[in-house]
């Protein structure tokens, strides 16, 4: 394993942005800044040994945050959407800034996406990484209580990468952190990923109203274009919560993603009860196209504040919330 340090650009806040790449013996690689704790890249070799970006990303860390798409980011405080930006806790009733139409997405305009994080790489046996730390002031973006939180990402010989979320907070407030990377396993640039061959494990799925905020109901796949529990390809634009089959709480196999020609194959794991199935809808075509990516964003229910039926979000003092996903790289 190697880890190499290196200036990436100009944060827009005007600091020097730090990248940092890890390598293993494989040819695998994973590059991550300092800025967002953003992946910014995955080099993975195909069933032939060639060797492809896979994920979609930028040269530079001043390009992040003047596009849109929250690329490779590490979101929070809370990861997609809550209805109408309003949540009640404690007797308290709280208003966020409403950043996408009616709703707060992705913890608001100055969520954690652009923030410049503080960073401490490390190796461990076959496994390196980088430990990002930041501290989330009581009150930022009208959230309750000073979040402590840290985004560990890793590299290991057995081509996983390890990502493992904790936070500790001063005050009960709400949490939901995830990383939001494009994924494009015949090559970033290479075209529309509909073609990927796709297996979720879910038996159920979140419906969701015109504003993308979940019903309530936890819907069966069954007959419908949300069951992939069998292998097919992508084929239309998704942008909705898959419910993870198996014990929340509990690292499980959750998506399994192939490119029929490259044979490049990625299977998330994680110990969420969700994982937010996105089909890059919304990307513009500069530089990326409509469809050029996929998100796996595995996470708590979205406007889960909101809906009592839904697995508990707030973290109490004392408390350490803990999100442990994996995604192991492969070829078939």
């Amino acid at each position: 394993m190697t880890i190499k340090k290196q200036p990436f650009g100009t944060t827009p806040d005007g600091d020097t942005a730090t990248l940092w790449t890890i390598e293993n013996t494989s040819g695998l690689s994973l590059g991550i800044c300092d800025w967002g704790a953003t992946i910014v890249s995955v080099k993975q070799p195909d069933k032939a040994g060639r060797l492809d970006e896979i994920i979609l990303g930028f040269d530079d860390a001043s390009r992040y945050l003047s596009t849109e798409g929250y690329l490779g980011a590490t979101c929070g405080r809370f990861a997609n959407r809550i209805a109408s930006g309003k949540f009640s806790l404690g007797g308290k009733e709280y208003q966020l800034n409403c950043n996408d139409g009616p709703n707060h997405l992705h913890g608001g305009e100055k969520g954690y996406n652009a923030r410049t994080w503080e960073a401490a790489p490390y190796s461990e046996g076959n496994r390196s990484g980088v430990v990002f730390t930041l501290i989330s002031p009581d009150g930022e973006e009208n959230y309750p209580g000073e979040l402590r939180i840290s985004a560990d990402y890793a590299l290991d010989e057995q081509g996983r990468l390890f990502m493992d979320f904790k936070g500790v907070s001063n005050k009960p407030t709400i949490i939901n952190i995830t990383n939001h990377a494009y994924w494009n396993l015949a090559g970033a640039g290479s075209g529309s990923i509909l073609n990927h061959l796709l297996k979720v494990h879910a038996s159920g799925y979140l419906p969701v109203d015109e504003t993308a905020i979940p019903t309530g109901e936890i819907l069966s796949v069954e007959g419908t274009a949300f069951d992939f529990r069998d292998v097919k390809p992508i084929s239309r634009e998704f942008d909705h919560c898959m419910v993870i089959d198996g014990e929340n709480g509990e690292l499980r196999v959750a998506v399994e993603v192939r490119d029929p020609v490259s044979g490049r194959k990625l299977t998330l794991y994680t110990d969420r009860p969700g994982v937010q199935l996105y089909t890059g809808n919304f990307l513009q075509g500069t530089p990326f196209q409509k469809n050029g990516g996929f998100c796996l964003e595995p996470q708590d229910f979205p406007d889960a504040p909101n809906r009592p039926g839904f697995p508990p979000v707030v973290l109490q003092p004392g408390e350490t919330y803990h999100h442990r996903s994996m995604i192991e790289f492969s070829n078939q």
